[in-house]
């Protein structure tokens, strides 16, 4: 998932976190796109992923906070780590950026995703990846979303692009030993987010699979041990793909 605010600025000035480069040369968005999926992707069988954008002047001309990032109406899907590049880039020359920055869409989008899987494969766990700028207008809204889906089997990694004040994003990953807070005062039942900020990784500080994988197998298995939900044996679930 790529998010498309307008203060990343014109993709066509080469100021912009979304500078297409006529050499070749990857944006901070493809960057993030390339490192994190060479990691995630062996971790969905069929290697096809939703990919949405947010903060975009869609095809028909309104302001939409979670699109299909392929421009298709009828599937969010796409193939493959090259699949998700292809449709950011088509996505560039087709969208015009627009703020605000708002997450709820996708997490609440996300969720429903998350939430419908119950019904016919409890042993199945979605991540949703978003990766941003670090600007959010939906502070709230989106604590309220991620509440909300704490209950699901969902984890969220924020993966930050650029110089940024990330201080929100450290608010959502809540590593503070505070779980996040709804506007009704409901106290999520588990941490489902990884705040990670690319500029970190670039400096060496740390390694991308560690800065991904960090509290993700965590946050699974206490999702997994709450509800009792146990590994299918080797034999059967290769009978079931």
């Amino acid at each position: 998932m790529q998010n498309h605010p307008a203060s990343n600025g014109n993709p066509r000035n080469p100021n912009s976190l979304h500078y297409i480069d006529p050499s070749g040369r990857l944006n901070s968005y493809q960057q993030a796109i390339t490192e994190i999926g060479e990691v995630i992707q062996f971790y969905d069988s069929d290697r096809r992923f939703p990919a949405w954008g947010f903060g975009g002047k869609t095809f028909d001309g309104t302001v939409s906070h979670c699109f299909n990032l392929n421009g298709r109406a009828g599937g969010f899907e796409v193939d493959g780590v090259e699949g998700i590049m292809a449709a950011y880039a088509s996505a560039l020359n087709n969208v015009a950026l627009a703020g605000p920055t708002l997450f709820g869409q996708v997490i609440n989008t996300a969720a429903r995703i998350a939430g419908q899987s119950l019904s016919y494969d409890r042993s199945k766990y979605f991540v949703l990846l978003i990766i941003t700028d670090g600007v959010l207008t939906d502070l709230q809204e989106t604590k309220d979303a991620l509440v909300r889906a704490s209950d699901l089997p969902l984890s969220i990694l924020i993966v930050g692009v650029g110089g940024a004040d990330f201080t929100q994003m450290e608010i959502l990953d809540a590593d503070n030993g505070r779980r996040l807070e709804s506007s009704t005062d409901r106290v999520a039942t588990r941490d489902i987010v990884q705040f990670v900020p690319m500029r970190e990784v670039h400096s060496g500080q740390i390694s991308v699979v560690q800065a991904l994988l960090e509290e993700l197998p965590g946050q699974f298995l206490t999702y997994m041990r709450c509800r009792d939900i146990k590994p299918l044996n080797v034999q059967m679930a290769q009978t079931c793909a």
